[in-house]
């Protein structure tokens, strides 16, 4: 049977919080204060007061708040209505909502 997400340990950075650093989450990982560097995640929530600048690398990212630089999705990412994503994007499938933001270098994956 296959683990999902939800499964894996977990990380939760709440709002007010700054991590930096280097951050590797197994499963999912749900920002909504800053997060400064690079993170890797199966699953990124960026909650609407969330921040994550610098390098991201996920499985799948939904974006409410803000999200910039480098940015690696593996296979959806979602950009909300209250969303803003900056800088260059590789990614498979993507959505914006209307209202939503994307300025930067789009990569489509083959």
């Amino acid at each position: 049977m296959a683990t999902s997400a939800n499964d894996l340990p977990s990380l939760t950075i709440g709002s007010g919080v700054t991590a930096k650093g280097v951050l590797h989450v197994p499963g999912k990982a749900t920002v909504y204060g800053t997060i400064e560097g690079e993170l890797t995640a199966d699953e990124v929530l960026v909650g609407s007061t969330g921040k994550v600048q610098g390098k991201l690398k996920a499985r799948r990212v939904d974006v409410l708040g803000q999200l910039g630089e480098t940015i690696d999705c593996q296979e959806s990412l979602v950009i909300r209505q209250s969303g803003k994503v900056t800088g260059q994007l590789d990614y498979s499938e993507i959505e914006i909502e209307k209202g939503g933001e994307f300025v930067g270098q789009l990569n489509k994956r083959g």
